[in-house]
């Protein structure tokens, strides 16, 4: 939970600092913990709540198929955002993502997982973390 959770803030926080071009292709959902990439989370979940000891992924091909490298800018973007909440757990992540008028609660119907986030929404949500 708490990688989705980390992808999604550094997700948010690109799209509002670079104009709403996204940091990753795949689209949110909105479940019933917070915001999730199906594909991490089948990827991940035989994990459960242990430590991933897997950090590959990202070099896979069907995820990254034409192997681009990580630009500057989501480069700082990824690096804010593991120094910022690398140490608070995954349930407090998630409740940040349950506040009131985040793009999560506005698109959550309970019981339904593939209730899409914009990107819009994420974006414009994540402005008032950036500093002007």
């Amino acid at each position: 939970m708490k990688l989705q959770k980390m992808v999604y803030f550094a997700h948010g926080l690109y799209l509002a600092a670079y104009n709403k071009q996204p940091l990753i292709k795949e689209t949110f959902q909105a479940w019933k913990f917070g915001p999730v990439v199906p594909d991490i989370y089948h990827t991940y979940k035989f994990y459960g709540s242990t430590p991933i000891a897997d950090t590959q992924w990202v070099l896979r091909e069907d995820v990254n198929p034409d192997n681009s490298p990580i630009d500057d800018n989501a480069r700082k973007i990824i690096d804010y955002t593991w120094n910022t909440l690398k140490g608070i757990n995954a349930v407090k992540l998630s409740n940040w993502t349950h506040q009131e008028g985040s793009p999560w609660a506005k698109h959550y119907v309970p019981g339904v997982n593939e209730t899409f986030i914009p990107n819009d929404d994420i974006g414009t949500y994540f402005e008032r973390f950036i500093a002007n």
